[in-house]
């Protein structure tokens, strides 16, 4: 198919599935979480985020936009009320069948957009999996480019080199998503006091941030989310046609 248009998995019928897959062989998977996002935050950021960007990735390439998965792993974040964990067992088996069941119909590729860091180690467990047992490969997208936006355009210090949560930048993002959703008189800012075993040892996070900010929301703006999203947007895109052109050579 060409780009253009986004043609969503779940509202096809199965002809018009068989006839897709006949042109285009190749899926984009947001993968979220539905965990705490500060006080301010919608619990579902990380799938609004993941689906905004899945959403242009799809358009622009032509690919089949897969629904979304939610329920994740959040081994670090599941004490606060209203997060939904799943293993990583659990959660890298269905990613494996997802992948399985597509492949038997004719998608070879499957891009998972990964905007759940939490996520990550399963992803990687079920990409390895298939590429010992089977055809059908999983590219784990793990938000490209991430880093590199948010050392350009955020202006609030970074809490932890690889992590960040519900502050400036995702906060910054689902305000220019859906602002509706955010409430900035509740944004908070908050600099836990660093354990030196937090890395080497699982510490859940309610034991040492009280608000489940790490970072800086105050300071968000859709303008800075907007940047961001551009960013990561362009940088995912480079990866998928980089990998497709790969696979023609």
């Amino acid at each position: 198919m060409k780009p253009g248009d986004v043609h969503r998995h779940f509202e096809m019928s199965w002809p018009e599935f068989e006839a897709f897959t006949k042109e285009t062989n190749f899926a984009i998977l947001p993968v979220g979480a539905i965990e705490q996002h500060g006080p301010h935050l919608p619990m579902g950021t990380d799938v609004i985020i993941g689906e905004y960007l899945t959403e242009r990735l799809a358009q622009a390439t032509g690919a089949l936009l897969l629904q979304s998965l939610a329920y994740t792993p959040s081994f670090s974040l599941r004490l606060y009320p209203g997060t939904v964990r799943v293993s990583d067992e659990t959660f890298s088996n269905e990613l494996v069948e997802i992948a399985e069941s597509l492949h038997q119909h004719g998608i070879v590729t499957i891009y998972v957009f990964v905007s759940h860091l939490g996520a990550v180690s399963a992803c990687k467990t079920a990409e390895r999996k298939l590429l010992l047992t089977s055809e059908v490969r999983i590219v784990n997208l793990i938000i490209p480019g991430y880093n590199e936006a948010l050392d350009k355009y955020c202006q609030s210090k970074r809490w932890h080199s690889t992590f960040a949560h519900a502050e400036e930048f995702e906060t910054s993002a689902v305000l220019a998503i859906r602002p509706g959703l955010v409430d900035m008189s509740k944004a908070v800012r908050e600099y836990p006091e660093h354990d030196p075993l937090f890395g080497p040892t699982s510490i859940a996070w309610n034991e040492f941030c009280k608000s489940g900010v790490i970072g800086d929301a105050t300071v968000a703006t859709a303008e800075t989310g907007r940047a961001i999203l551009d960013h990561i947007f362009e940088k995912s895109l480079e990866l998928i046609r980089l990998h497709q052109e790969s696979l023609q050579a």
